[in-house]
C-alpha cells in the first residue's frame, strides 16, 4: 500500500474565529481524496473538501466514516454517517501529524505485507 500526502493550500480564517483551513491532496491505492484540516481557538476537525461534516475512525470497525450532523424538526439532530471507501485510519493519521508539523513537502507512506512462514 502507498499513501501520498501533500499540502496544496491554505487559508485564514477571519470573523467570529480566528484560525487556518489546509487542505491536503491524499492519494491512496491509486485513489485521490482532497481533505481539509480546520484548526481554530475552539478546537479542530478534518473533513473532505468542499463538503459538509467530519471525518473520524469508528473504533468498532476500524474505517473511516464521514458524519454530518443537521437540525430536525422536532427540536432533534439527524446524522448521515458513511464509511469513505479507500481512505484509511493511517491515512488520516498522516495528514494530522503533517498538519501539526506545517510540513508543506510531500509525504509517502510504504507499508509492506510480511509473509509469515
Amino acid at each position: 500500500m502507498e499513501i501520498r500526502i501533500k499540502k496544496t493550500g491554505s487559508r485564514v480564517l477571519t470573523g467570529n474565529v480566528s484560525g487556518t483551513v489546509n487542505t491536503y491532496t491524499v492519494i491512496e491505492d491509486g485513489r485521490e481524496f482532497l481533505l481539509t484540516r480546520t484548526s481554530h481557538t475552539h478546537g479542530s476537525s478534518i473533513g473532505i473538501a468542499d463538503k459538509e461534516g467530519i471525518l473520524y475512525v469508528e473504533s468498532d470497525d476500524c474505517r473511516v466514516h464521514h458524519q454530518v450532523a443537521v437540525p430536525s424538526g422536532a427540536c432533534g439532530l439527524n446524522t448521515d454517517d458513511e464509511v469513505v471507501e479507500g481512505l484509511s485510519p493511517l491515512a488520516l493519521r498522516a495528514v494530522l501529524m503533517a498538519d501539526q508539523c506545517n510540513e508543506s513537502a510531500e509525504i509517502t507512506i510504504t507499508t509492506r505485507e510480511t509473509q509469515v512462514t
